[in-house]
């Protein structure tokens, strides 16, 4: 049995600007606790300090896009701390400090590190939510659509 996990890989200098983010709307008024998603490491790439950050939606020009920082995460990651082989994924999370996020706003998530150095053959990537993306809208998983398909996310909260 193979088992196979999807994810777009940070390219360049991504993981330093909001070139890859994922954005969301909640349906009810929350207090943000943490997020949990999935890296996938591809050849022990070098990298510290990974962290997300939440961004308000900038949409000025009718396309979404993360507009300026709402709230960072408290903790970060290292490599050893996420993986020790070569080749991995893993579901971490990022907490936060009880962040009020209000009903029917979108925000972005972005992923953050200090020092990544992407090539071909060494890289990380967040796990795409497909073919069975937990919170889905307007979007059905087929193949064609998977580079659409949104990232792995958890929310922890509560409603206020």
């Amino acid at each position: 049995m193979v088992w196979r996990i999807y994810g777009a890989r940070f390219e360049s200098v991504e993981l330093a600007n909001t070139n890859v983010f994922n954005n969301f709307t909640p349906t009810k008024n929350i207090l943000l606790l943490g997020i949990r998603t999935w890296i996938i490491i591809n050849n022990n790439t070098s990298y510290s300090n990974l962290s997300m950050d939440i961004y308000s939606n900038d949409d000025d020009d009718g396309t979404d896009a993360p507009g300026v920082v709402i709230a960072s995460s408290t903790n970060n990651w290292q490599p050893s701390e996420i993986a020790t082989e070569d080749y991995a994924a893993k579901e971490i999370y990022f907490d936060f400090d009880n962040i009020p996020l209000n009903e029917a706003t979108k925000y972005n998530l972005v992923l953050k590190a200090d020092g990544y150095v992407y090539t071909s053959t060494s890289f990380l990537a967040w796990r795409k939510a497909w073919p069975d993306p937990i919170y889905r809208a307007g979007y059905t998983p087929t193949i064609p659509n998977m580079g659409r398909a949104p990232y792995e996310v958890s929310f922890i909260g509560a409603e206020f």
